[in-house]
């Protein structure tokens, strides 16, 4: 997996008072459909990582300066290892994936909304997961091979299963579907029926109330922040150009 530290080091090594404050900003926008979310919930570490990859990888800072990412890149001298890593998560694919077969070592996945079928290696064994299983996670191109992204991984309850690939499904017949917003939505949905029904109710009733919720608003920029042409679907921004 590619380390979480890469993440941490990033925003360490770019802390200033006007990045605390956008990650305040962006926290709120993440957080929107669980404002709720508290340190001693279950999920908070898993949906912490997610966000903290989203922040560094995906959103753009005020005044046209790109990610943190493409910040650090541009402003960084780097070993050349360093720097193909960070290329990598810059490249990497978040998505909503179905666990078609585990093998040894890695996975063969599909993703739910463009239903492109890719293998994913990974040198330690896949604990807990089995086909059917339906993930939020990120894939990092290494070389020829995809590789998790460690912490921005998220697990969804095997009972949700058939209501995850319907909603995907809904998705996918709206065309170009909102690939964040959905991920974001079934956050929520998640959150809900293990964090705060502790899986007490039935998980139909706690999904099909999220499915025919209204979407929130696609997340916008922050004031100031270069809109940008889109990097693909639930790809990371890359890094810009030498």
């Amino acid at each position: 997996m590619i380390s979480q530290t890469l993440i941490d080091r990033i925003l360490e090594e770019l802390s200033s008072p006007a990045l605390d404050e956008e990650i305040r900003l962006a926290r709120a926008e993440y957080f929107e459909l669980i404002p709720d979310l508290a340190h001693d919930d279950p999920s908070h570490e898993a949906l912490t990582h997610c966000f903290l990859h989203w922040l560094v990888l995906d959103r753009p800072l005020p005044g046209e300066r790109g990610t943190p990412l493409q910040v650090y890149l541009a402003e960084r001298e780097l070993e050349p290892e360093a720097r193909r890593e960070l290329e990598a998560l810059a490249a990497s694919l978040h998505g909503l994936f179905e666990v078609r077969r585990v093998e040894e070592p890695g996975a063969v996945l599909r993703d739910l909304l463009s239903l492109e079928v890719l293998r994913v290696t990974e040198r330690r064994q896949l604990a807990g997961l089995e086909p059917g299983d339906v993930l939020e996670a990120r894939l990092v191109p290494v070389g020829d091979k995809l590789v998790f992204a460690s912490g921005a991984y998220l697990l969804h309850p095997r009972r949700a299963r058939p209501l995850l690939r319907r909603m995907a499904a809904r998705a996918r017949e709206e065309g170009q579907p909102d690939r964040f917003g959905l991920i974001q939505r079934l956050q929520a949905l998640t959150f809900r029926y293990r964090d705060r029904y502790r899986e007490r109710v039935p998980v139909e009733r706690v999904y099909a109330e999220g499915a025919s919720a209204p979407q929130a608003p696609a997340a916008q920029p922050s004031e100031g922040a270069a809109a940008g042409p889109s990097p693909g679907p639930g790809r990371g921004t890359p890094p810009p150009a030498p």
